[in-house]
């Protein structure tokens, strides 16, 4: 394999760089289409037709649906590809190039081109694939093609099925023995393809039935209230310009959906900076720090992992009201500062660091908590991440204890907003299903960018020790 030139780097980091830039484009495109979205006068009749002035250019609701749709498509797309790539050129394990790799590029170069409609990165990555195909197979794009000719001259004018011939009158006149061993070796390539085929069919259907759920509440979140109400069987596909992307703004706007994210980020945020601070601290002082009744404290606080949560509620909100908590965010914040699960979590991570390190730090001069931030964080960091984004999505899916101590809507939580909203009318006490799962999918879709945007440091965070080797 060849080395990766610094031109060739460069080039992929431009392209790269013009994706992230288009990508940009886009989502400010989104959100000044939505913007300007207009709220209808009913929520509850059929969809008015208004008129927009979009840079100059008159269209109506259908076709603001259909740009909104298909810009939401486009970062669907991506902005996963464009996140991937670039963690790939910031990679400095990526240091050589084979085949493999300028396919990638003319892969990247046509999804560019056809799909984002971006021929800027399109172009340089099809020079760049041409620079490595030039490097790893000594001939150019020409070749590459009358190399491709002459194979599809070969298929359809039957050489190819010849030289297979050929090859089959050459192992015939092998040995009895080398033939068993052949079958046998393809009778394992059968088996292996067979169970193969069966795992992914498996998989593709559990995947499916994983994600039916979550496409019907977008699905349903799109729809009309006149669609939902009145037809008899539902529809599966919905065409872009059907799209009600304004479901998502009046769950926003009319039901104050707004406030209620903005206070579980706030709540979130504090409570999972609490949450890591005493973690590390406990971790730390019951996996380093000798003192009497360490292991005893340690199994009290285990023992409590065995008593389910719920019945700490009476205590806990005795507590909350002794100190006048009640209704304010002090009560949403401090209960969820600490977490016995995830002290036991970490603990266990420090425990697998070396003695040797701490004794060493110790002849050196390094105190507790220099040696804490120094060595064992930096050690611990995948299992630390993990009680980060655990903690932080934990606080965004609280719902009994937020609903017991903040009555007033201004305390309210965006889990206990979507319960005691009334998504109704006024007129019919049958709620909104459009805009009730538009409000559920606000909740939802935050959590799962968070988790597919960091599930390898959940992953590694779980699965890796606290220490390499």
């Amino acid at each position: 394999m060849k080395r990766l030139t610094k031109e060739i780097k460069r080039l992929d980091v431009i392209a790269t760089l013009i994706d992230v830039v288009f990508i940009i484009i886009a989502i400010g495109l989104l959100a000044h289409f939505f913007t300007i979205l207009r709220l209808p006068s009913s929520i509850t009749a059929r969809p008015e037709v208004f008129m927009y002035d979009v840079f100059g250019f008159t269209i109506d609701s259908g076709q603001l649906n259909r740009y909104i749709g298909l810009l939401v498509g486009y970062l669907i797309i991506f902005v996963p590809t464009t996140f991937m790539n670039l963690k790939r050129v910031r990679s400095k394990d990526i240091i050589e190039m084979d085949e493999w790799t300028y396919r990638t590029q003319y892969l990247y170069g046509a999804m560019s081109f056809f799909l984002s409609f971006n021929p800027f990165s399109a172009v340089i990555r099809f020079m760049n694939a041409t620079t490595i195909l030039k490097t790893v197979e000594g001939y150019g794009l020409k070749q590459a093609f009358i190399n491709i000719k002459d194979t599809l001259v070969d298929f359809f004018s039957g050489r190819t099925f010849e030289r297979a011939k050929a090859r089959r009158l050459a192992r015939k006149q092998d040995s009895a023995s080398q033939q068993d061993l052949e079958k046998l070796t393809k009778q394992d390539f059968f088996v292996k393809v067979l169970v193969m085929i069966a795992n992914y069919t498996l998989l593709t259907f559990i995947a499916l039935f994983i994600f039916l759920p979550f496409y019907w509440m977008i699905l349903t979140a799109l729809k009309t209230h006149v669609e939902l109400s009145t037809s008899i069987s539902p529809r599966m596909v919905i065409g872009l310009s059907e799209m009600q992307w304004v479901n998502f703004k009046i769950a926003l706007d009319r039901f104050n959906f707004g406030t209620y994210l903005l206070n579980t980020l706030f709540v979130g945020l504090v409570s999972m900076v609490g949450t890591v601070i005493t973690t590390i601290l406990a971790a730390f002082a019951f996996s380093r720090l000798e003192y009497k009744g360490k292991e005893f404290i340690f199994s009290v606080l285990l023992m409590t992992m065995m008593i389910p949560g719920e019945l700490y509620t009476i205590t806990n909100y005795i507590t909350i009201r002794d100190l006048n908590w009640y209704d304010s965010f002090y009560a949403l914040i401090f209960p969820f500062m600490t977490s016995v699960f995830y002290i036991f979590f970490l603990r266990q991570t420090f425990k697998q660091i070396p003695d040797t390190l701490y004794r060493a730090a110790q002849v050196d001069g390094c105190g507790d908590f220099k040696y804490l931030t120094r060595v064992m964080i930096p050690i611990a960091k995948p299992t630390i991440t993990t009680i980060t984004i655990l903690s932080a999505i934990g606080a965004w899916d609280a719902y009994i204890w937020p609903q017991l101590v903040t009555p007033s809507e201004k305390y309210w939580l965006i889990s206990v907003a979507l319960r005691s909203t009334s998504f109704t009318d006024g007129v019919d006490a049958r709620p909104l299903y459009n805009l009730q799962l538009a409000a559920t999918a606000l909740v939802t879709v935050p959590l799962l960018i968070v988790f597919f945007s960091l599930k390898k440091y959940i992953l590694a965070g779980v699965g890796r020790s606290g220490t390499k080797g």
